[in-house]
């Protein structure tokens, strides 16, 4: 106890309560392990959109395909859309199940099923980006194709960032609060985006065009694709109760 603890029992101890309160312990596990949790939530979140980016630069590269995406398209991605929903889940609350679940080991921080969770979801932003240039390209031109796939990859992240809030609870319940930081940040990012697809000046630099009506459809559908696939992946894995995806 800090308050009637000799000096002796406070150097000798390795824990010292400052209020003498037993549940200060409860408080302070609780805040441990959702400071453990929200870092792993940024880990996978950015890890997952860099797997997104390497992976389709890969594939056409493989199949020697023009770029789907540019070094400045990834590089706006990295530093204007998803730098902010990172920091947001940093401060996300606690989920009312968080003190239900078993102690981790020190040093675990890359456990096996978050580097699992990345590779999938990583593959399912790919796979709608590819999914956008491909039908761009097949349907109007490499330029079309290109701006599809970097409004998927962009956008697809923002909703990945709000599936990050849990690996079991749907996106959709309440289970997990609110995170005003987030719902800002989101704001932040798509008032970026905008500035870049709607404002000449910048979007000749970015190298992107216009998109039709139908293509905007497309490409709406798509950057909702890989948030889909992870509400049924969590499906799964609550009515499975795997511990790997």
């Amino acid at each position: 106890m800090g308050i009637n603890g000799t000096d002796v029992a406070k150097d000798s101890s390795d824990m010292i309560l400052l209020d003498d309160d037993f549940t200060t312990i409860v408080h302070a596990v609780k805040e441990g392990r959702r400071v453990y949790r929200n870092i792993q939530k940024v880990i996978q979140f950015l890890l997952a959109g860099n797997i997104a980016e390497i992976l389709t630069l890969f594939i056409a590269t493989l199949f020697n395909w023009e770029a789907p995406i540019l070094a400045i398209h990834i590089l706006c991605i990295n530093l204007a859309t998803d730098s902010l929903p990172a920091l947001a889940l940093g401060v996300d609350p606690a989920s009312k199940n968080i003190m239900k679940e078993k102690p981790v080991k020190s040093g675990t921080l890359f456990e096996k099923a978050l580097v699992t969770r990345v590779i999938v979801h990583g593959i399912y932003i790919m796979i709608a980006s590819m999914l956008a240039y491909q039908i761009g390209l097949k349907t109007d031109s490499h330029i079309v194709g290109q701006t599809m796939a970097f409004i998927v990859l962009s956008v697809s992240q923002l909703f990945h960032a709000f599936s990050q809030r849990s690996n079991t609870e749907s996106v959709f319940t309440r289970g997990n609060g609110h995170n005003k930081s987030l719902f800002a940040a989101m704001l932040a990012s798509f008032a970026v985006l905008f500035i870049i697809l709607f404002v000449p000046f910048v979007r000749n630099i970015f190298s992107l065009t216009i998109l039709k009506p139908n293509e905007w459809a497309i490409t709406i559908g798509l950057s909702l694709l890989p948030l889909a696939l992870v509400e049924i992946t969590k499906f799964i894995k609550r009515k499975l109760k795997l511990k790997v995806i």
